[in-house]
């Protein structure tokens, strides 16, 4: 069966070659190489070493993912026909997609391959750097920085030129201060012409010596990115850490985590970009706060909290996340109730049991606000057959309510009164939800409006030079429809 000896370069100093990679490419072997630009090809030059190399290809084609399948394609092709070397910069597994391609390829056609480990990149950065990895180590590729988590030290791979350095530090300045000091390394390994240059970040494109041997590394910063979050409450929470937040439980805490809630929706309301990511900062620090409070009194850690997130938003899109063979094997409902259902164990086809309607009623907490509460209730009513046929409908009912209320006010039973006041709102929220609007943020809207035009009639009757809480009712109707026609 022919075969294919996948092997590693090393970083360039021929030094760093292992005996077993040079001994494949010195064997009657064909040798291939993804690219003839690296510093460890003149040795095998001088060698005498005969090898194609694929460099041809990144000056036919600009999309790598096409080139990188196309090297796979046709190394499996030549090995169908004869033993083959496929040779790469450092270590075969280290950062080279052409690899990952030919592995699978390779085990699709039925092509037998063997990887044989070399010296990464990855090694000679660290001890150029003094650096021991165990300390925490991210290795990002410097193609794919979007969503970038600085919170740990950052290897970034691929800094090939200034255009990509330019790319890198604009990036990470979403991040970091632009005078944060960062290493730039060239020709790590490569003896005699290895550079190390600690440098602000924001000189990072400013770099002539910049090559396609060039990899950036970004210090950790304490508290910063999202484990920088967890460590401020943890340093919060500790023995010597603020009485107040040591105090705190989940009961406390309720109150902040409602009130950062409306904040946000504040920011969305006035379409403030800058408060928003402020306020939903708030809202996840709240967050992370209730989870390390649960974690020490041994509830659930934040990585529960994520972990069954993920899995649920992953279970509930099977429509996203499964390929259409696989929802059709598993006969899938894209439903979202459905699969909610499922998850709860109950059978699709028991809809109609009171029990089951009655109980997710309690599934809608109480510290919900009333308005929020009763249109949560209705639409789960609503799912089980329980509505009216048309919005209409609701409307008479409306109608009917008030004409209750109305009875109770001139009977004067302050009590009957509260009842009927009660399913008036319940009966107006019933009206918004079958019309699609949403009760509680229709009346925050409504109540804005009226402080919007309440600063109106005072600015009005100041104009007038009146003392606006001295006018009697007829001045300020007037003044209110006035300001009707402002705001």
């Amino acid at each position: 069966m022919a075969h294919i000896d996948i092997v590693g370069l090393g970083p360039g100093d021929p030094g760093q070659l292992t005996l077993t990679t040079l001994e494949l490419l010195e064997n009657k072997t064909k040798n291939y190489l993804r690219t003839a630009i690296h510093p460890t090809v003149e040795f095998l030059d001088r060698r005498g070493i005969v090898y194609d190399s694929f460099d041809f290809l990144y000056e036919q084609k600009e999309d790598f993912d096409q080139i990188y399948e196309q090297i796979a394609n046709r190394l499996v092709a030549e090995a169908k026909c004869m033993d083959i070397v496929y040779a790469v910069p450092g270590n075969p597994l280290f950062g080279e997609e052409t690899v990952v391609k030919l592995i699978e390829k390779a085990q699709s056609e039925g092509v037998d391959y063997q990887l044989h480990p070399g010296v990464s990149f990855v090694d000679v950065t660290m001890n150029a750097l003094k650096f021991d990895p165990v300390a925490g180590l991210k290795i990002l590729d410097a193609f794919d920085l979007n969503g970038l988590d600085c919170s740990g030290n950052l290897l970034i791979t691929q800094v090939y030129n200034r255009h990509m350095a330019s790319e890198v530090k604009l990036e990470l300045m979403k991040v970091f201060n632009p005078e944060k000091k960062v290493t730039l390394l060239i020709n790590a390994g490569v003896c005699g012409s290895e550079k190390s240059l600690t440098i602000p970040l924001y000189e990072l494109d400013r770099i002539e010596e910049i090559n396609h041997l060039t990899s950036l590394f970004v210090p950790a910063e304490k508290n910063t990115g999202f484990i920088g979050t967890f460590e401020i409450v943890e340093r919060l929470l500790a023995e010597d850490g603020c009485p107040w937040d040591r105090q705190q439980t989940a009961q406390t805490l309720k109150p902040y985590l409602i009130e950062e809630a409306y904040e946000v929706l504040d920011a969305i309301d006035l379409n403030d970009s800058e408060n928003l990511a402020e306020e939903l900062g708030d809202v996840f620090f709240q967050i992370v706060f209730h989870a390390i409070l649960a974690e020490k009194s041994g509830q659930f850690s934040i990585h529960e909290v994520l972990a069954g997130i993920n899995e649920k938003m992953i279970r509930r899109h099977p429509h996203v996340f499964l390929s259409p063979e696989e929802i059709e094997a598993g006969d899938v409902e894209l439903n979202w109730e459905a699969i909610k259902r499922v998850e709860k164990g109950l059978d699709q086809y028991q809809a109609d049991s009171v029990h089951e309607v009655s109980e997710s009623f309690k599934k809608v907490p109480d510290s919900f606000p009333a308005l929020m509460q009763a249109q949560k209730i209705q639409k789960k009513a609503a799912k089980a057959g329980f509505d009216w046929q048309q919005p209409v409908d609701a409307l008479e009912k409306l109608t009917e309510e008030i004409k209750e209320f109305i009875a109770a006010v001139e009977e004067k039973d302050i009590s009957n009164m509260e009842e009927e006041l009660g399913d008036l709102l319940f009966s107006i929220v019933n009206v918004a939800r079958l019309y699609k609007i949403n009760s509680e943020l229709a009346l925050r809207e409504a109540t804005k409006k009226f402080v919007a035009r309440f600063v109106e009639m005072e600015k009005l009757a100041s104009q007038e030079e009146k003392i606006f809480k001295n006018c009697n009712f007829e001045t300020m109707n007037r003044l209110w429809t006035l300001s009707k026609t402002q705001i």
